[in-house]
C-alpha cells in the first residue's frame, strides 16, 4: 500500500469519524501514517478502502487496524465450512487405497494439513467405516477450525513475522541472521 492511498483512508476515517481526530497534531498524522505503512506494506490499498468502508458503515467508533486486517481476511476468504471439509475427506477416502497420493494432492490446503501426508489418507482409507464416521469425524471436526485459525492469523501476520517463524521453525537456524 503506498502513501498516497493511506493518507486517503485516513481521510475517509477522519471525515466519518470527526470527533476521533478533532485533535490530532500534524506529528500525531504523521505517526500514524507510519504505523499504517508499516502495518499494511504488504496489502492491496483498494482491498483496505474497502474494509474501512464496511466497517464505517457498522462501527461507532473508528475502526482498530486488527479491525480492518479482520474485516480484510474476510473480503478476501472463500471459506469452506467444517462440514464441506469432512465432505472432501470423505470422498478422497473413497479411492485412496490405491489413489492415496493423488487423492491427498487434490485435497483443500486446510484438509492436508489434518491428513498430513498421503500414506496417513490410504491408512485412514483402511480404517473401519464406523470409527472413520465416529472418532475420525469428530477429531477432524475439531481440529479443522484450529487449523484454519492459525492459517487466519498466519496471513494476517507482518512479513518479518512470518520470517521470523519460518527460521525459528528450522532447525539449528539462527536468529539473529533475521534480526541482522
Amino acid at each position: 500500500m503506498q502513501r498516497d492511498e493511506i493518507v486517503s483512508i485516513l481521510t475517509i476515517l477522519k471525515t466519518a469519524y470527526p470527533n476521533s481526530y478533532k485533535n490530532m497534531t500534524k506529528e500525531d498524522a504523521e505517526n500514524t501514517i507510519n504505523l499504517w505503512n508499516v502495518m499494511f506494506q504488504n496489502d492491496d490499498g483498494r482491498v483496505v478502502a474497502i474494509a474501512v468502508k464496511e466497517l464505517i458503515n457498522t462501527l461507532q467508533f473508528p475502526p482498530t487496524i486488527a479491525d480492518i486486517k479482520n474485516k480484510m481476511l474476510e473480503l478476501t476468504t472463500d471459506r469452506k465450512t467444517p462440514s464441506e471439509l469432512w465432505g472432501e475427506l470423505e470422498r478422497a477416502l473413497k479411492d485412496s487405497i490405491y489413489h492415496s497420493k493423488e487423492r491427498f494432492e487434490e485435497l483443500s490446503p486446510e484438509v492436508q494439513k489434518f491428513v498430513r501426508d498421503p500414506a496417513q489418507l490410504k491408512e485412514m482409507a483402511m480404517m473401519d467405516s464406523d470409527v472413520v464416521h465416529s472418532v475420525t469425524k469428530g477429531q477432524f471436526l475439531k481440529q479443522i477450525e484450529i487449523i484454519q485459525k492459525r492459517e487466519d492469523e498466519d496471513k494476517k501476520m507482518l512479513p518479518e513475522s512470518k520470517r521470523l517463524k519460518e527460521l525459528t521453525l528450522g532447525i539449528g537456524t539462527d536468529v539473529n541472521k533475521l534480526l541482522n
